[in-house]
C-alpha cells in the first residue's frame, strides 16, 4: 500500500505516519526500482493499534514495548490507569494546597488590616492617570509649557475638524498629528471601505462608524451592506448618512454568506481602491492616510498594515501582530496579511472581481492569494492601524472554533498552486497550530546533494554527524565530502579511513591552507562536489528528522530561492537557529534563540516555512549554480559573518532565502560559549565586524523586511520597541 492509502485506511496523517517510522514503530518495505515506501497489512494493523494507544495517552516507549511483545496490552493499560490515577491525585492535592495557601493569606490579620492601604494605593494609581491636574502636570513635565500650549491649540483645531464623535480619535494619536494629517492630504484616489453587516450590536456599529468618520484622510466612502434582521442597524446608519453623504447603505434581500455579502459591497463601491473592514472592528484614525500616502508616493496597488487584537474595551489590547513585508512563503503558510488590506479596483477586477463562496471562512485568504499573484506593487505599513475585536467564537480569538475556515484555507492554497503552475504533493494543516499550513512541493528537479563537512579532529563528533545522515536520511542521491583541516590526532585519520571504507559515497579531501578559514574550506569542498546542490554542514550536528534533505530540497530546487536553512536545536531541546534577523544585535542574530523546541514562536514563526534574510551555514542548502554565481563564501570572512554575508549577496542577486522548521538537527555548539578573548582572534573578529558593517551599511540602515521595525533590535526574542506615528 502507498502512504495515501494508509492515511485513508487508518485515519492517521502522513506526517504522523512518518513520525512513527522515525521512532521505529513501523518499518515499511521499499518498492523495487523506485525505492518508494510500501506498507503491508501488518503495518496498517500496527498503526491502528498505535492510534488507539496514543488516544489513551500511552507514552511511545511503552507502545514500543507492547508492539514488540515486551509487555502485554493488559499490563500496559493497567500501568496507564495507575498513572492517570496518580496524576489526578497529585492535581487534587496541588489544588487543595493552593486553596489552603490562599485561605491562609486572605484570612490573615495582616491582609485584613492592610485593606485600607491596598484600596488607597489602587485608587491612587487610577487618579495618577485620570485626574486632570495630575494629567496636566505629567504633560508639563514631558513637553514643557510651549508643548502644552501647542497641544491645547491642536485639540481646539481637532474639535472643529472632528466634532461630536462618541469615540474621540485623539485616544489613538496626538491631536497635533491628526490635525497635521487632515491638513496635508495625499494626492490619492477615493477609497471605498466595504463592510458587510449582520445583526451588528449597536455599540460595535457606533464605534465602527466613529472610527471611519474620524479618518484624517478625507477622500473615502463607507459602503455598508446589511444582511441582518435588526432594524436598528439600518436606522443608525441612516442617521449617520443624513449628516455625511460619504456613507452609503444597502439592505440586502437575503443573506448570501460572507463572500456573497462582501461582493454586494464591491458592487456598491465607486472608489478606485477598496478596503475591507469587519462589522465589529475599528480603524485607527490615521489608517487611510498612511494607505493613501503609499498609493500616492509608491504607486501601490495592494496595501496592508499591522494590527492589534482587543477584548471588550478598545483599551484592552491583547495580541500585537507586527508583520513582515510581503513574503510569498509566509503567505503560503498562513494568512499573515489579514487586516487592514486595501487594493485597487482594477486589481480586483483582474482576479475575477469577487470573493468566492466556495472558500467561505477563508474567503479573504483566497482573495489575497489571487490579488498578490497579480499585484504590481505591494506595500506593507508597519503601524498598528487596525483593531480586531476578539470574542469567544471569533477567528481572532480561536480559529480552531471554526474548522471549516481551516479546510477552506487548504483548498485555497491548492487552487493558488494550480493557478501559478507550481506542482505540490500535499497541502496540510500543521498539527497543534490551527491557521498554519505546510506545503510539500513536488521535487521536480531532483539531483545529487553534496554535503560539505569541514573537519579538524573531534572525530567522535564527525562520526555522530555522518552516521546520523546515513541512518536517518531518506534521500539517497547524496555524497559526503569531509574537508580535512590540519587535524593532529591519530584517531581522526583512523576515523576518516573507516568512514570511507563503510560508505562508498563519502570521501575525505585535504585542504592545504593553514589555520582555520571556514569560507576557504567550503569553497575548496565545493570545487570537488559533483552534486547539483550543496549542503554546508557543521561536523557538530546530528540529523533528527529523516526527510530533512527533501524538506530543504523542495525549496532549493525553486528558481526563485537561494539559501535554505533548517531548525537547529541545542542538546537541551532549545532553539539555536530558526532564521537570522538582519541588523539585530547591531549586525545579525539568531531569532527565537533559547526558546523551547515546542514553543510556536512569535505569531507561529517557529512552526512554518518562511522567508528570512539569512540562515546559518551550520546547515545551509543552495544550488551549486547559485553558489558559483555569487563566487561562494567570501574568504576575507574567515570565521564570523561569512554565512550572513553570503546570504546577503544571494539576496542582492535576486533570490529569496528560506527557513524551514521541518528539517531539524541538533547542533552541539555550546550555549554558554562567550566571546573569545584571545587577542589575535579578537582582532580578527573586530576586523570582520567592521568589514561587514562597511559592506552592507545601506542594507543595515534599511532594516530587515522579513522582520518588522517595531521589534527591539537589541533582543532576539521579538520584544517590542514600538515606533511612534509620524
Amino acid at each position: 500500500m502507498k502512504i495515501n492509502e494508509v492515511e485513508a485506511a487508518v485515519g492517521v496523517t502522513k506526517k504522523n505516519i512518518r513520525f512513527y517510522e522515525e521512532e521505529g514503530l513501523i518499518t515499511p518495505g521499499r518498492e523495487p526500482g523506485n525505492g518508494y515506501r510500501s506498507y503491508s497489512q501488518t503495518d496498517v494493523e500496527r498503526l491502528r493499534r498505535i492510534k488507539l494507544l496514543r488516544k489513551l495517552d500511552v507514552p511511545l516507549a511503552e507502545i514500543r514495548e507492547m508492539l514488540e511483545g515486551q509487555r502485554t496490552l493488559a499490563e500496559g493499560m493497567s500501568q496507564q490507569l495507575e498513572r492517570l490515577r496518580s496524576d489526578l491525585s497529585l492535581s487534587r492535592s496541588h489544588e487543595q494546597d493552593l486553596e489552603k495557601t490562599l485561605n491562609n493569606v486572605t484570612s490573615s490579620t495582616f491582609w485584613k488590616m492592610s485593606w485600607p492601604l491596598r484600596y488607597f494605593v489602587s485608587k491612587g494609581r487610577q487618579l495618577a492617570h485620570t485626574f486632570p491636574p495630575f494629567v496636566f502636570l505629567g504633560q508639563l513635565r514631558r513637553v514643557g509649557i510651549s508643548g502644552v500650549r501647542a497641544q491645547a491649540k491642536a485639540k481646539k483645531e481637532y474639535a472643529k475638524l472632528f466634532p461630536g464623535r462618541t469615540m474621540r480619535a485623539d485616544r489613538f494619536a496626538s491631536a497635533e498629528l491628526l490635525v497635521r494629517q487632515a491638513a496635508d492630504q495625499p494626492a490619492a484616489p477615493r477609497i471605498s471601505i466595504v463592510v458587510p453587516l449582520y445583526n451588528t450590536p449597536q455599540q460595535f456599529l457606533v464605534e465602527l462608524l466613529d472610527s471611519v468618520q474620524n479618518q484624517t484622510y478625507q477622500n473615502w466612502e463607507l459602503c455598508l451592506v446589511d444582511a441582518g434582521q435588526d432594524e436598528t442597524v439600518g436606522q443608525t446608519v441612516a442617521a449617520r448618512a443624513a449628516e455625511d453623504p460619504r456613507i452609503r447603505y444597502r439592505k440586502l434581500e437575503k443573506n448570501e454568506g460572507i463572500a456573497g455579502n462582501t461582493n454586494q459591497g464591491f458592487a456598491l463601491a465607486t472608489g478606485e481602491f477598496i478596503a475591507l473592514l469587519d462589522h465589529d472592528d475599528i480603524l485607527h484614525p490615521c489608517a487611510l492616510w498612511y494607505v493613501a500616502q503609499a498609493i500616492a508616493e509608491q504607486g501601490a496597488d495592494f496595501v496592508y498594515t499591522d494590527e492589534v487584537t482587543f477584548e471588550g474595551d478598545i483599551d484592552h489590547l491583547t495580541v500585537y501582530h507586527f508583520k513582515p513585508d510581503y513574503m510569498l512563503d509566509n503567505l503560503r503558510s498562513n494568512n499573515y496579511i489579514c487586516h487592514l488590506s486595501v487594493f485597487s479596483a482594477k486589481l480586483l477586477a483582474a482576479v475575477g472581481g469577487d470573493e468566492r463562496a466556495a472558500y467561505n471562512g477563508s474567503q479573504d485568504y483566497d482573495l489575497y492569494l489571487r490579488l498578490t499573484e497579480k499585484a504590481h506593487k505591494i506595500v506593507h505599513i508597519p503601524h498598528l492601524l487596525y483593531y480586531w475585536r476578539s470574542s469567544p467564537t471569533s477567528v481572532a480569538s480561536n480559529i480552531s472554533a471554526k474548522t471549516y475556515c481551516l479546510e477552506a484555507a487548504v483548498k485555497a492554497l491548492y487552487a493558488h498552486y494550480e493557478r501559478v503552475g507550481v506542482p505540490v504533493d500535499e497541502v496540510s494543516m500543521i498539527p497543534g497550530t490551527p491557521g498554519f499550513y505546510k506545503t510539500d512541493y513536488t521535487i521536480t528537479k531532483p539531483g545529487r546533494v553534496s554535503i560539505l563537512i569541514p573537519s579538524c579532529d573531534h572525530s567522535s563528533d564527525l562520526r555522530t554527524c555522518v552516521e546520523s545522515i546515513y541512518r536517518r536520511s531518506t534521500y539517497e542521491d547524496l555524497e559526503i565530502i569531509v574537508i580535512e583541516n590540519n587535524s593532529r590526532e591519530p584517531a581522526t585519520f583512523r576515523c576518516y579511513e573507516k568512514l570511507q571504507k563503510e560508505h562508498k559515497n563519502l570521501k575525505v579531501i585535504t585542504w592545504q591552507g593553514t589555520g582555520f578559514n571556514y569560507s576557504a574550506l567550503n569553497n575548496f569542498g565545493a570545487k570537488e562536489a559533483t552534486g547539483e546542490y550543496l549542503l554546508l554542514l557543521n561536523n557538530d550536528t546530528e540529523v533528527i528528522s529523516p526527510r530533512w534533505i527533501e524538506e530543504m530540497l523542495m525549496y532549493a530546487q525553486q528558481d526563485r530561492v537561494g539559501c535554505v536553512g533548517a531548525k537547529l536545536l541545542y542538546p537541551d531541546n532549545t532553539i539555536q537557529h530558526a532564521g537570522i534577523g538582519f541588523g539585530f544585535l547591531t549586525l545579525a542574530a539568531h531569532m527565537h534563540k533559547n526558546f523551547p523546541v515546542g514553543h510556536p514562536g512569535y505569531m507561529g514563526r517557529l512552526v512554518y516555512a518562511q522567508d528570512v534574510y539569512a540562515v546559518t551555514a551550520a546547515c545551509l542548502m543552495v544550488r551549486k549554480s547559485v553558489y558559483e554565481q555569487v563566487n561562494g563564501l567570501d574568504e576575507s570572512f574567515a570565521v564570523a559573518f561569512n554565512d550572513v554575508d553570503f546570504c546577503v549577496r544571494v539576496r542582492e542577486a535576486g533570490y529569496t532565502n528560506v527557513f524551514t522548521p521541518f528539517a531539524q538537527l541538533y547542533h552541539y555548539e555550546s550555549k554558554s560559549r562567550g566571546l573569545d578573548e584571545n587577542p589575535v582572534k579578537r582582532k580578527r573578529f573586530i576586523s570582520e565586524v567592521e568589514r561587514f558593517q562597511k559592506r552592507w551599511a545601506k542594507q543595515l540602515a534599511a532594516g530587515d523586511p522579513c522582520m518588522n521595525p517595531n521589534f527591539d533590535l537589541m533582543k532576539e526574542d521579538f520584544s517590542f520597541d514600538i515606533k511612534p506615528l509620524e
